[in-house]
């Protein structure tokens, strides 16, 4: 992977580049919406016109957050004053104007519903004021980092933290608001993750959301073997145990976790599982079409039931990846779609979190 250009580059050079083709997408809407009007017999379930009316929805709020970012910058003396209260809640006011402008698009286009459940633990914790929250999270699909953050900023009030890969600097949107707000750009290959964490998790305010897949990336049947070979390595039999046992997701990895407890140890933790996300954009494609539900889960556990001891933490993490495989297990079964990795060698999942 080739460096993330420096910030005077991405400022000067390539937000511009963004925004300018942005601005040519919008102008040409009605050319290339009737293109794929005109193309959209031959492919059925209107495919080309509900991508292309997705594409130009997330241009037309992605140039115009993009905008009030620079209208923001400008207003707190160029950046001087951009780390006061006032400007971070006019920064998540213009991030969670554009969740939720791309969200609800997206989710009409795609003729996707998405139904959740909280236990009432979770539900309490995430609408207590006063007190942070760490979201622990299954990865897996397109677009579940979106509705991960929209659950927490649109619906909950929460201002969601996340620890994200430097190559997401290449977007100018969330390079700004990342590096703007209260988040971490990391380096997986050179940089301290769990040193960033924990920073984060002692810098959280009451209305806080720390975010981590402990997964570290979206499931896939190699992510999957990887993890129970890279346990098998390091001699942790009874945990590779665990991860042959999970169909579904893949062996957390909990050194991020562990940071962030560490750092923060009375935080209360919600656990947040999700299926019906496609895998891949070819499924995006085939799926487009039909009706789909996805359904998402929350648990809850007070910062004072979790354990002490860090092999005793780190057993605690595994449990709940292992309740969590089993609900999307009970979930797929009941929706009646195919099983996940453990059925003939397949590399995709029935179902992503």
């Amino acid at each position: 992977m080739m460096p993330v250009p420096p910030r005077v580059l991405r400022r000067l050079v390539l937000a511009p580049l963004v925004a300018v083709t942005e601005a040519v997408l919008i102008v040409a809407s009605p050319v290339l919406l009737l293109v794929a009007a005109f193309l959209s017999p031959l492919f059925g379930g209107a495919r080309p016109l509900r991508i292309t009316a997705i594409v130009l929805a997330f241009a037309a709020y992605h140039l115009a957050a993009t905008m009030a970012c620079l209208g923001l910058w400008v207003a707190s003396g160029f950046g001087r004053r951009a780390g006061s209260e006032p400007m971070q809640r006019a920064h998540y006011a213009v991030m969670r104007w554009f969740v939720a402008g791309v969200y609800r698009p997206i989710l009409r286009l795609s003729r996707v519903e998405v139904s959740v459940s909280a236990s009432p633990a979770a539900e309490a914790a995430l609408s207590a004021t006063g007190r942070p929250v760490l979201v622990l999270s299954r990865h897996a699909g397109e677009g579940d980092t979106l509705l991960v953050i929209h659950e927490l900023l649109c619906r909950r009030d929460r201002g969601p933290r996340v620890v994200m890969h430097e190559a997401l600097k290449l977007d100018p949107l969330i390079d700004v608001l990342g590096d703007r707000l209260p988040n971490r750009f990391v380096d997986p290959r050179g940089g301290d993750t769990e040193v960033e964490i924990a920073a984060m998790a002692e810098e959280l305010d009451e209305r806080a959301a720390l975010v981590i897949f402990p997964e570290g990336g979206n499931v896939t049947e190699e992510r999957r073997q990887k993890s129970i070979e890279r346990l098998e390595r390091g001699g942790h039999a009874e945990q590779a145990g665990w991860a042959r046992e999970m169909r579904h997701v893949s062996a957390p990895r909990p050194g991020g976790t562990l940071a962030a407890i560490e750092a923060a140890p009375e935080i209360d933790v919600v656990v947040m599982g999700h299926v019906g996300f496609p895998i891949g954009l070819g499924e995006v494609w085939r799926l487009l079409p039909d009706p789909q539900t996805i359904e998402v889960r929350l648990w809850h556990e007070s910062g004072g039931a979790v354990p002490v001891d860090r092999d005793e933490r780190i057993d605690w993490l595994f449990g709940w990846w292992l309740k969590l495989d089993a609900w999307v297990e009970e979930r797929e079964r009941a929706r009646g779609t195919a099983p996940g990795y453990g059925a003939e060698g397949s590399e995709t999942p029935s179902a992503e979190g």
